[in-house]
């Protein structure tokens, strides 16, 4: 990996959207009412996961290289429930069943977790609030309409290298809980395999970051996606803090 790019690994890893402080309430416990946050995170966040094959798909939509797409279509893939013997066994010693996952699209077990946190009315793009959209059209539009690279910068630097980190704090909340393993394996799947979709990222930034045009749309592209997250957890700590208490059924704004 290249100096360059290990230093924009470091840089998005130190962004406030990693150490947010909805993250670090989260993983401390200090909120008003982690589950009710937990419940009010699944309703609004699933609106931005269900689209994640959408995102995939616009950025290998992008790439020239056959080798390249060939291996985000292998995120593809897993993100459809395929996964290989070996992840089969990474997954098995962090205590993720097999059955739990297998041929389950990442977006159902998203809305698997959503249903157990009590959020069971069908998810409506009506109901969307304004802030969840912006975050998603905004990310959507920067892996669309950006240059190959800035995509890239977006996709990878700006959200799969940050994956794994940014779920811990999810998973010590919801190992508080009463919640079912099975209804949450969303991020300890996301903690372990990600790391293998990251790589193929990475890997794949190096054919841009031959160019100075390429360095710099990668690191605005990641920039942006880091930036347009940490909006999203200030709407999501505004809401934990000042909301806890309000019923279950009053939680889509």
């Amino acid at each position: 990996m290249s100096v360059f790019i290990n230093d924009l690994v470091e840089e998005s890893l130190n962004h406030r959207a990693v150490h947010h402080p909805y993250l670090r309430a989260l993983s401390d416990g200090d909120l008003p009412d982690t589950q009710w946050a937990l419940a009010d995170f699944a309703d609004h966040y699933y609106g931005y996961s269900l689209h994640f094959p959408r995102y995939l798909t616009t950025v290998i939509s992008k790439l020239e290289i056959p080798a390249h797409r060939g291996s985000l279509l292998e995120n593809l893939t897993e993100e459809s429930g395929v996964y290989g013997e070996e992840e089969y066994a990474e997954l098995a010693a962090v205590g993720v069943e097999r059955e739990w996952i297998e041929g389950v699209p990442h977006p159902q077990l998203f809305r698997r977790f959503r249903e157990a946190t009590g959020i069971t009315s069908p998810h409506s793009p009506d109901n969307e609030a304004i802030e969840l959209v912006c975050w998603r059209e905004s990310f959507l539009g920067t892996l669309t309409y950006g240059s190959a690279a800035e995509a890239l910068g977006a996709l990878g630097l700006g959200t799969e290298n940050i994956v794994s980190t940014i779920y811990v704090p999810f998973v010590k909340a919801l190992s508080r809980t009463d919640l079912n393993p099975r209804d949450t394996v969303f991020f300890p799947l996301h903690t372990a395999v990600d790391d293998h979709h990251q790589e193929a990222l990475e890997e794949i930034s190096l054919h841009f970051a031959a160019t100075p045009t390429g360095k710099g749309d990668l690191r605005r592209g990641m920039i942006k996606a880091l930036s347009l997250r940490s909006g999203f957890w200030d709407w999501m700590y505004e809401r934990a803090l000042t909301c806890a208490g309000a019923s279950r059924m009053e939680l889509v704004s």
